[in-house]
C-alpha cells in the first residue's frame, strides 16, 4: 500500500555552517513507502524515513553515510570535527499540502549548526 508522502521531491537546504567542508546534500529524492535512499552530489548515501505525526507534522530520521563519498568529502561530528562515519539527523518537519503538491520544511539542528531543509513534491 502506498504511503501518502510517496513521490519525487526536490531537496534544497541552507545552513549556518561556516566551516571549510562543502555541503552537497541538495538534489532529487523519491519517497517510497515512507522511505528514501539516494546519493548526493558528493556520492554520500542518504537513507531517510518519514513518519506522519499529524496533519501538520512529519518526523524525519536521516542517516548520511559518507564511507563511499568523494575522497575530499566529510560530514561533521557533534563537536564539529570531520568524519567519514555515518551521521544520524532527526527533525520534525512542517507538512503543507495543496492537491497533489506537498512541501516538507523545517530545520535540522546538529553540532551547533542549523540547516533549513525544504522538500517539494510538485506532481
Amino acid at each position: 500500500m502506498p504511503h501518502e508522502l510517496d513521490g519525487i521531491y526536490q531537496v534544497t537546504s541552507s545552513t549556518s555552517y561556516n566551516g571549510p567542508l562543502v555541503k552537497k546534500s541538495d538534489g532529487v529524492t523519491e519517497i517510497k513507502n515512507g522511505q528514501t535512499s539516494r546519493r548526493d552530489a558528493a556520492n554520500c548515501l542518504w537513507t531517510s524515513t518519514f513518519t506522519i505525526l499529524n496533519d501538520a507534522e512529519v518526523e524525519m530520521i536521516s542517516v548520511a553515510d559518507p564511507s563511499e563519498a568523494d575522497s575530499d568529502f566529510s560530514l561533521t561530528k557533534p563537536d564539529g570535527t570531520p568524519t567519514r562515519e555515518p551521521v544520524t539527523y532527526k527533525a520534525i518537519l512542517k507538512l503543507a499540502r495543496q492537491g497533489e503538491r506537498i512541501q516538507l520544511s523545517g530545520q535540522v539542528e546538529y553540532d551547533n549548526n542549523i540547516t533549513f531543509l525544504t522538500m517539494r513534491k510538485n506532481a
